[in-house]
């Protein structure tokens, strides 16, 4: 017997956007029906007329707030901001720390979610600079247990400083590690700057005068993206690794994936919604520090070039790289050497996804469920669990009104107590967010409670995603 049914709606599936009845029992989807087949009796009935369902999201790329980073949010008030905004999964990090392995960065981790997530969630590991062999090691051990995803930057990002751990790994310790992966079936995400370049253009800053924020994109180039990127797909053809590039930030990033996905390679793009919507002018704004995630705005071409990878498919996801803290701490630090980094826009992700791509560039539902939702769950190893509305599949639903239209303003998030999305007008918003089965949010009220999302730990890529360009 069906516990809740969400009629009326246009429904976007693994097979196509009809007038679907949604039918769910407990905490799954029993099936998806044409409209006023199953009676409604006994079970709770949603009326979506009029309104867009879609797979809850997935957010592939957030980090949340512990014990050792007080000034960054918990996983509390983030995966509340993202329930509201549609979001029903969230993919945080473990890092690990100097002197500790993976293990422990795991452990930390399950101490921030625990009991407080309003949406389900899992982590991808980070290798810290200098990472030993023990904890590469592990990398069998973790795939085996179901954390398949593992995270390497191949710079440290700023310069030597109290404020930052420095994560990069060299290429001698990430061949080691692709080689892993490879072979324990796993997949590696690539934070893929030039160290060399990035380290030089802060030299030249210094010289030049262009120590201010608003000079980022010198230091985090477009050739410095281009250089990396090639590097690591070469390394990714010798190892037979399947990489995730994670916030590719310029055209040259996409030029590069898209060469190595011609070639059949099991290579993958994620942008950021806030990289692909604003540009680096945007740094020159009264405190335009408060745009800014790691590696940096790039050129409004960019910016159109990143919206037309995800429209065409040469990019397969769309993140954030959530960061979120107070204004004051954004706000704090205004060089080069030390911006806060970190996008907060967890909450406006799929509704900006909808206006800019759907409304805005002819986007197709399924294409936009597919950036949002489907892709991600794929290549990270919890699809058809996760971004499907199918049967068998959690129930997990997000359902958007086209009709919502206006400028945003604070009262519309849940993110304190700033967003770089007010004053942007939105066309389409989510308005009723479902976490296996049961109702989160409904026309924007909270319902749900903390502690009902759960950890997924049983990831499992599949060899389809592994061996080519799967989605």
């Amino acid at each position: 017997m069906a516990d809740l049914i969400i009629r009326g709606g246009r429904v976007v599936t693994p097979s196509g956007v009809g007038e679907y009845d949604v039918i769910v029992e407990g905490e799954t989807i029993a099936g998806v029906t044409q409209q006023g087949l199953v009676s409604g009796d006994g079970a709770r009935v949603i009326d979506a007329s009029g309104k867009i369902v879609v797979p809850g999201g997935v957010e592939p790329h957030a980090h949340i707030g512990g014990s050792r980073q007080p000034e960054r949010m918990p996983a509390e008030p983030v995966s509340k901001a993202a329930i509201h905004g549609g979001t029903t999964t969230v993919m945080d990090f473990a890092t690990q720390v100097p002197d500790q392995d993976l293990h422990f960065a795991l452990k930390e981790a399950a101490e921030r979610w625990e009991g407080h997530g309003y949406t389900d969630y899992t982590y991808h590991p980070i290798f810290c600079g200098g990472t030993g062999t023990e904890a590469i090691n592990q990398i069998p051990e973790l795939i085996r247990g179901g954390f398949a995803s593992f995270k390497i930057f191949t710079t440290s990002i700023r310069p030597p400083s109290a404020q930052m751990q420095n994560n990069k790994t060299d290429f001698g310790r990430l061949a080691s590690i692709m080689e892993l992966i490879a072979e324990n079936g796993g997949m590696l995400l690539v934070h893929s700057e030039d160290d060399d370049m990035v380290h030089y253009n802060y030299s030249l800053a210094q010289e030049r005068g262009q120590w201010d924020w608003w000079n980022m994109h010198l230091i985090h180039s477009n050739v410095s993206e281009d250089v990396s990127f090639r590097r690591v797909i070469r390394l990714s053809e010798r190892t037979g690794c399947p990489i995730y590039f994670v916030h590719t930030s310029a055209k040259e990033g996409v030029q590069a994936i898209a060469e190595a996905r011609s070639k059949g390679m099991p290579v993958y793009g994620e942008t950021l919604h806030n990289y692909a919507t604003f540009s680096a002018e945007n740094y020159k704004e009264e405190n335009g520090m408060k745009y800014h995630t790691y590696p940096s705005l790039k050129s409004p071409d960019d910016a159109s070039e990143l919206w037309s990878g995800l429209v065409d498919g040469r990019l397969s996801t769309v993140a954030t790289d959530l960061v979120a803290t107070t204004w004051e701490e954004k706000i704090r630090f205004k060089t080069v050497a030390d911006v806060t980094g970190g996008h907060n826009g967890i909450e406006t992700r799929v509704g900006v996804a909808y206006t800019e791509g759907v409304v805005k560039r002819g986007m197709s539902l399924d294409r936009f469920v597919d950036i949002t939702s489907a892709n991600a769950a794929k290549i990270f190893g919890i699809y058809p669990r996760k971004g499907a509305i199918a049967a068998g599949s959690d129930a997990d639903i997000t359902i958007i009104d086209p009709d919502f239209n206006k400028t945003l303003t604070m009262d519309d998030l849940n993110l304190p107590d700033y967003s770089i999305w007010v004053g942007w007008h939105a066309q389409g918003w989510p308005e009723t967010t479902i976490l296996r089965g049961k109702v989160m949010v409904e026309k924007g009220k909270l319902l749900g409670s903390a502690g009902f999302g759960r950890l997924l730990s049983s990831r499992s890529i599949s060899t389809e995603v592994r061996s080519g360009p799967a989605c």
